[in-house]
């Protein structure tokens, strides 16, 4: 495995891939890149190269600069799955697994929409990183629905790069500049703390009863996003179905190594929308809630 970095969803993701491996047989080396493409580059090659691995699941730092290491791996007849994130070089990976982002990004602007019906939202939209697929699908899904409903309105965008500091510091001045904000979509539960430090320091925090409540949606379903509905503070969550991603990852590994091609080559799984009013009985179906 080489991931892009450790973070909450990327651990439950590797223990997914961990436990389908496990079943299937097979042994796991781990490598992360912290955020580096050139040290997933280079950690990829040694993989290969030097520890001779018999299949990668790769999540990209950047689905770009990837490439390389893509061709390498076609080259020495190692399959490659991209899991979470999509790569751009579709032609020689042997299987890719991801969320549905457009369809996440839709699933949390429907929450707005329901939320704008009874009382109209000025809404702050957070990105992710632009060199992120996922973050691009989020944001594109999410105004998509929007276009044209009268009652919600985005009237900031704050670039995070998928940097808790930046999404602190974006939210903050945004709050600042714009008073009336009186709901946020935050693209990831990962930026989720730093969003709530920015609301607290604005005296804005308030649960979902109280008149100075924000009202707030996100996307993954960690155990930062099931604290927070459990708390009240947040009110809903599209949550991404890990540990499908390590079973069909597994699978699609035991087929190309059995000598035969993976169909469908690309999967997308949209996520299970969690809200107040579904939550004690889907949060069991979401894999932060069940660490959390």
């Amino acid at each position: 495995m080489s991931f892009d970095l450790l973070n909450s969803i990327r651990q439950a993701e590797k223990s997914a891939i961990e436990k389908a491996a496990t079943e299937a047989g097979y042994e796991v080396v781990f490598n992360v890149a912290d955020k580096d493409p050139q040290k997933q580059a280079a950690q990829i090659q040694d993989l290969i190269q030097t520890r001779k691995v018999s299949a990668l699941v790769v999540i990209a730092q950047d689905g770009q600069q990837i490439a390389s290491s893509v061709s390498l791996a076609k080259a020495r007849d190692v399959p490659f799955i991209a899991i979470d994130r999509a790569v751009a070089d579709q032609q020689n990976i042997t299987f890719q697994i991801t969320g549905d982002p457009v369809a996440d990004g839709k699933l949390a602007a429907a929450e707005f929409i329901d939320a704008g019906k009874t009382k109209p939202l000025k809404v702050l939209e957070l990105v992710g990183a632009l060199t992120d697929q996922n973050a691009i699908g989020r944001r594109d899904g999410f105004n998509e629905a929007l276009k044209g409903d009268p009652n919600v309105t985005a009237v900031s965008q704050v670039p995070t790069n998928w940097d808790p500091a930046q999404a602190l510091d974006g939210t903050s001045n945004a709050l600042q500049k714009n008073p009336d904000i009186n709901a946020i979509f935050v693209p990831s539960d990962f930026l989720l703390p730093s969003v709530q430090s920015a609301l607290q320091a604005a005296g804005r925090l308030a649960p979902i009863e109280d008149p100075k409540h924000v009202f707030l949606v996100t996307i993954d379903g960690d155990q930062n996003g099931c604290k927070a509905m459990k708390d009240k503070i947040l009110d809903a969550d599209v949550a991404t179905p890990v540990d499908d991603f390590g079973k069909q990852a597994i699978s699609a590994i035991t087929t190309a190594l059995g000598g035969r091609s993976v169909s469908p080559k690309s999967v997308q799984t949209k996520g299970l929308s969690l809200d107040q009013a579904n939550f004690a009985a889907t949060s069991s179906q979401v894999w932060g809630c069940v660490v959390a």
